[in-house]
């Protein structure tokens, strides 16, 4: 992945966008919560816009992309 990471002795292992200590389920937890892009960049703004935006495409990708097993693990139950 070209934005996210995830080291064993950064964050417990937690995925993080690349560089830093910033765990992309707490980005998208304030998505969720209605922050907008504009709003988390001011609270991160060390970190470079297209870096965040990158991370947080890469990590609805990978989410989405886990979509149709957790479909078919659910079905079968």
């Amino acid at each position: 992945m070209k934005y996210l990471s995830s080291t064993p002795d950064i964050m417990g292992g937690d995925v993080v966008i690349k560089g830093t200590r910033i765990p992309i389920e707490t980005i998208l937890y304030r998505i969720k919560d209605g922050y907008s892009l504009d709003r988390i960049h001011d609270m991160y703004d060390w970190v470079d816009r297209t870096t965040l935006e990158g991370a947080i495409q890469e990590a609805l990708d990978a989410a989405i992309g886990a979509l149709p097993s957790l479909v078919t693990r659910h079905s079968h139950a």
